[in-house]
């Protein structure tokens, strides 16, 4: 008899795209799903949060500069310091951005900026694993502080009024300039 077991793992990639059709790769390496996952499943499975399926599905995003590549792990349930606003992200960004209230360490947070992920940016690559390329553009983001942590976010598993995210996946990266010369891409790979 076999015990399957659920074993989520991800991989990113962080590319530098230029105008001229150019690209370096500045990081790749796995990532942490996070206890935030198990979660917003949890909510699913028992059938005791949000009632639309549409809650369940990794829509959002955060960059932020304040990531520790030695102090990560499962039980990360926040970016250390996400980027805030249109004034971070750029007001010429072509980015949709939303302001909502995370849920951290179980409960609501203050409300903070969030990247939607368009339906376009999801994409199935294999029968258990789906890529999110996240795309922060030559408008977006550009500042005096290097960018070097990432995370996703499931929608609203609680089913609440307004959407509650949770972090699922997380990973801090060497940190990264972000400015008009290039396009920022990430391809965040989550298997199942």
């Amino acid at each position: 008899m076999s015990h399957d077991k659920f074993t989520p793992k991800g991989n990113l990639e962080i590319w530098k795209v230029y105008p001229d059709g150019t690209k370096d790769l500045h990081w790749a390496d796995h990532n942490v799903i996070t206890s935030g996952m198990g979660v917003g499943l949890a909510y699913l499975y028992s059938a005791s949060g949000s009632n639309s399926i549409v809650d369940y599905q990794i829509l959002n995003f955060q960059v932020g500069v304040s990531g520790d590549i030695n102090d990560y792990g499962v039980s990360t349930y926040k970016l250390e310091s996400p980027l805030g606003g249109t004034a971070a992200y750029g007001v010429k960004s072509f980015v949709t951005e939303e302001e909502l209230q995370p849920i951290q360490n179980g409960s609501l947070a203050s409300s903070e900026t969030f990247v939607r992920i368009p339906y376009s940016n999801i994409h199935k690559v294999s029968k258990t694993a789906v890529r999110y390329t996240l795309v922060l553009d030559e408008r977006t983001a550009n500042s005096d502080e290097e960018l070097n942590e990432i995370g996703l976010f499931m929608r609203n598993p609680t089913g609440g009024a307004s959407p509650n995210p949770i972090l699922v996946a997380y990973r801090p990266f060497l940190p990264i300039k972000k400015t008009s010369f290039f396009t920022l891409i990430f391809l965040w790979t989550l298997q199942f």
